[in-house]
């Protein structure tokens, strides 16, 4: 059931909380909706975020102080020590330090003074844990991916803080129906208490964007593309693997090329790879695009590569399916409710290129396969992803929390 975003009548409305990476790009979006609807959105951020979400009211715990010397001041001397002393730790100390900062910051009092009817933290090992130390309820946490197949998988420490926050927690949601069993299984919560909502694909970006050239009649000028959107921040996303996988890809499809359509601190070295595999007329890095010009090059190309050595429901993902975009990703136990192999896509194995080289043209040469899981992925994303769809069950579990479920928009919980 597709739901238009319309704006609720004052009395319908709720008082929000939201703890998390107010900069985010998903925790936005997912904000978004709630503004939409007319909800009261709080935000709580230790720093001042340099662009907060539109419509949200933040609060800062250690707001910048006057400037000193033409520089803002972001805390205490006292407390500048602290976070120096804290980044010398391993990652899952460095939590427990930030949990007792944002406990001296005063996120309790901040919390209670905002008084929502909900207060939900984004990332289970990280703000999750932050808002813990707020002691408020009714409390949602979100896992969104490595925080569960990654850090609580490794870290003996961040799976006793994953299992400390759930414990805590009066409704959990995975945006990935693996991610929601390893947490009852490997993290012990009730299955009751967690929910699977994926963040999902706005219905204006499935039902605007050109038509795939997958769709299309072929064209002697198109040159074939593959396209890669993730972040270029972490390193688990793999996209040298990806580069490394066109020179071989070259070999079989001179023809072949790949556009890089994301940003981040690895760009420079991914450019430098690049150039040393004489692949620098073969790879385009427009960096991160504006909606429309990024809705075009996913039309644009053929093959959609996503191969992380991690990763739960990637937005990024359900925008190549919805654009009809064939995708290749990691073959993960994560991926398979996503991508069944041969038919809507192709999985391989992590850090494979010679594999991923392999895939990408065989995907390329067969145009009734990609064809053919145009409409497939499409009518899965429609089903699965739809982010209007999947924001108001998330909103019908709000009403339920703050005991207001008759208040709720009639959706299947």
């Amino acid at each position: 059931m597709t739901m238009p975003v319309k704006e609720l009548p004052p009395e319908r409305r709720l008082r929000l909380c939201v703890v998390g990476d107010l900069e985010g790009v998903h925790t936005q979006s997912w904000l978004r909706y709630f503004v939409q609807r007319g909800h009261e959105v709080h935000g709580v951020s230790y720093y001042t975020p340099a662009r907060p979400p539109e419509g949200v009211l933040v609060h800062t715990l250690r707001p910048a102080l006057p400037r000193k010397g033409g520089r803002p001041q972001t805390g205490s001397r006292k407390e500048s020590t602290t976070a120096r002393i804290a980044q010398l730790l391993p990652p899952s100390l460095q939590r427990v330090a930030n949990l007792l900062r944002y406990r001296r910051a005063g996120i309790r009092r901040t919390v209670e003074a905002i008084a929502p009817d909900v207060l939900h933290a984004h990332y289970l090992v990280e703000h999750g844990l932050y808002a813990t130390a707020a002691n408020y309820h009714p409390y949602v946490v979100s896992a969104w991916g490595s925080d569960v197949l990654v850090e609580a998988a490794r870290s003996p420490i961040n799976r006793a803080l994953a299992r400390f926050v759930l414990r805590r927690t009066d409704l959990a949601t995975a945006n990935n129906r693996y991610m929601a069993r390893e947490m009852v299984l490997k993290l012990g919560i009730d299955r009751a208490r967690v929910q699977h909502i994926v963040l999902g694909v706005e219905r204006d970006f499935i039902d605007r964007g050109p038509a795939s050239v997958n769709a299309r009649p072929p064209e002697s000028k198109h040159v074939p593309t593959l396209i890669s959107t993730r972040s270029l921040d972490m390193p688990l996303y793999n996209v040298d693997v990806i580069v490394r996988a066109m020179a071989r890809v070259r070999e079989s499809l001179p023809a072949a090329r790949l556009v890089v359509a994301g940003d981040g601190r690895l760009r420079g070295r991914l450019e430098r790879l690049a150039a040393e595999l004489g692949l620098s007329d073969v790879i385009r890095f427009t960096g991160a695009l504006a909606q429309p010009e990024f809705r075009a090059a996913l039309s644009e190309a053929e093959v959609f590569v996503s191969v992380p050595s991690s990763d739960g429901t990637s937005v990024a993902l359900l925008q190549a399916q919805a654009a009809g975009c064939f995708p290749i990703v990691s073959d993960l136990p994560s991926q398979q409710e996503l991508v069944e192999h041969g038919v809507t896509g192709l999985r391989v194995p992590v850090r494979d290129e010679a594999a991923l080289a392999e895939a990408i043209c065989a995907a390329l040469e067969d145009g009734s396969l990609r064809r053919d899981a145009v409409e497939r992925n499409r009518a899965f994303v429609e089903e699965y992803g739809v982010q209007e769809t999947n924001m108001a069950r998330m909103e019908a579990w709000y009403y339920r929390l703050a005991g207001r479920a008759g208040e709720a928009d009639v959706i299947d919980i």
